[in-house]
């Protein structure tokens, strides 16, 4: 066989092996582009109206909002960013549990009311002690608030009296919970309803950021602002807790 031979088989399979590789591409390109369009949104911003909103809505627009929070926060993919729009007052009949996501809670940008997100109490399921409604974070929550009046309710008539961890606001689920709970609040308004006694945050489980801005707190809320730690003592002094407060 001739060496003109040998070069003109040597073409020909080379031919045939770039449009075997052509046409491989197309299939694998399209492939990889429907992988990822299959790949959920992680940032999600999402309406909640919890009087005319509802769970079946796909809270996606301002006219279809969803009822509950713990709803937008079900449709936000872990480690994704849930952000809840209030376009109403919020009374919250249970704890929301954020795991594993940023809950950005704040009111609804197209209008001008700050919203109320209004806590209560029930009884744990042994009906040992009074629990306040908060939200819980684990599993590499981070927690902010925007724009929001939080209301603490009365604990007057409680039996038993709610205390620590069960009187807090923000705090962890257990000991295995994220080493850092990053919490913000930012243009807030903490409200006292009379004979209020529940703090801020809990630091029984893990160590917690607290960081807040442009945020109003009630006068009597020295000693509160996480369970356990005495009226006026400096962050300085409390090795779980990270905060731009400068007395406690």
């Amino acid at each position: 066989m001739s060496l003109e031979t040998d070069v003109a088989n040597l073409v020909t399979k080379t031919t045939a092996l770039l449009d075997y590789f052509g046409s491989k591409k197309a299939g694998i390109e399209a492939a990889v582009s429907a992988a990822i369009a299959a790949i959920p949104t992680g940032n999600r911003t999402w309406f909640v109206n919890q009087l005319t909103g509802l769970d079946t809505n796909d809270g996606n627009t301002a006219a279809k909002p969803f009822k509950t929070i713990d709803k937008a926060l079900a449709s936000t993919p872990v480690g994704g960013i849930c952000i809840a729009q209030l376009q109403a007052d919020y009374v919250m009949s249970d704890s929301i549990t954020v795991q594993g996501r940023v809950l950005f809670l704040q009111s609804d940008v197209t209008d001008t009311v700050q919203r109320k997100l209004t806590s209560g109490y029930a009884l744990s399921p042994s009906g040992l002690s009074s629990l306040l409604h908060g939200i819980f974070g684990w599993g590499g929550a981070t927690i902010l608030l925007r724009d929001i009046e939080l209301v603490l309710p009365s604990a007057i008539g409680l039996n038993p009296t709610p205390s620590r961890s069960n009187n807090s606001f923000f705090r962890t689920l257990d000991l295995g919970a994220s080493p850092i709970l990053p919490i913000k609040m930012s243009n807030c308004k903490v409200t006292d309803t009379a004979g209020a006694t529940a703090c801020m945050a809990t630091i029984s489980y893990t160590a917690v950021m607290f960081e807040v801005y442009q945020t109003t707190f009630p006068s009597e809320m020295a000693g509160r602002y996480f369970a356990g730690v005495a009226a006026g003592a400096s962050p300085n002094t409390v090795s779980n807790v990270m905060t731009n407060l400068s007395t406690l």
